[in-house]
């Protein structure tokens, strides 16, 4: 390799390159920092990718510059102290050709073999996470079991009739909803649904959040109004349940209420045999999941009080 060319070129191109990327660093600085918005989003993005790609493109030709000027420096001191200029043998050639392959091959195989290491540690991981959903979705079912056997029956005749406030129920509900979430396992949120009584909405969703209290303490009732969901799948559920029968859940839901990429459950308050409320349960401790992967069908069976 003649030296001195091969450090003429490179020191070329640093130069070019390093001038090439100051253009550029002065073209991102004045759009993103100055908010002169001289170029366009893409254009943006390309810049940025280009300022990284040429800083580090500029680095490794600084490295080869440094050393093909010791390379140099070091011929001058051999020719200087009359060193005798030893040549490579072809047999040595050929031997270290054989070893850069074989350097090659073996750092092939072993970025392959932690390639295999890694797939089984994710699927072990995987399977670690789907288990820990599937019990907590168990624990979330079980759970509602319990909790629509929680409201008395004067709370039972206030979501009827939609007089929580009227009947002096406010407290009663607030209080019930706070300790279902301290109380049952990984610390489960509480929505109500039922019908709506204020036309033109369908429905109203009563949480712990929606029952607030003025500066006197008085306790009033603001819920989230629906004047139906945004999906066709979650409210052919919300009607199946309040009209008392067991929907047939398949894939995943990520609806306004209904969540099944998370660990919940649901079910519904009966009066007089029939459904006035949808209780939801939505565990708020749903851990490391690979929720792109993980999804519920629901409880097995309509759970009802």
């Amino acid at each position: 390799m003649n030296h001195r060319f091969a450090l003429r070129l490179v020191t070329n191109l640093t130069v070019w390159l390093l001038t090439l990327s100051c253009v550029g660093i002065v073209l991102w600085v004045i759009d993103e920092f100055l908010g002169w918005d001289i170029l366009p989003d893409a254009l943006s993005l390309l810049v940025r990718a280009l300022l990284v790609a040429g800083g580090i493109i500029a680095l490794v030709l600084v490295v080869m510059n440094v050393v093909l000027s010791l390379a140099l420096l070091a011929e001058a001191n051999a020719s200087r102290a009359r060193l005798p200029n030893y040549s490579i043998s072809r047999r040595f050639t050929r031997r270290v050709g054989r070893t850069i392959v074989g350097g090659v091959l073996a750092i092939a195989l072993l970025l392959g073999g932690l390639q295999g290491i890694n797939q089984l540690r994710l699927q072990a991981a995987t399977r670690a996470d789907r288990v820990e959903f599937s019990q907590m979705q168990d624990d979330m079912d079980v759970a509602m079991e319990q909790v629509v056997k929680l409201f008395s029956p004067p709370l039972l005749e206030a979501l009827e009739s939609n007089t929580l406030e009227q009947q002096g129920q406010l407290g009663n509900l607030k209080k019930l909803l706070q300790s279902i979430s301290s109380s049952f396992p990984h610390n489960p949120a509480v929505a109500i649904l039922i019908p709506s009584t204020e036309p033109p909405f369908k429905y109203a969703r009563i949480e712990q959040e929606t029952i607030t209290s003025d500066s006197k303490g008085t306790l009033g009732l603001s819920p989230k109004l629906y004047l139906d969901f945004p999906t066709q799948t979650e409210a052919q559920i919300v009607e199946q349940l309040l009209a008392g029968q067991h929907p047939q859940v398949k894939g995943e839901i990520n609806g306004d209420l209904i969540r099944t990429d998370i660990p919940s459950s649901w079910g519904i308050l009966q009066q007089r045999g029939q459904a006035i409320a949808i209780v939801y349960l939505e565990s708020t401790q749903s851990g490391d999941f690979y929720q792109q992967f993980f999804h519920h069908d629901g409880p097995a069976q309509l759970i009802s009080n």
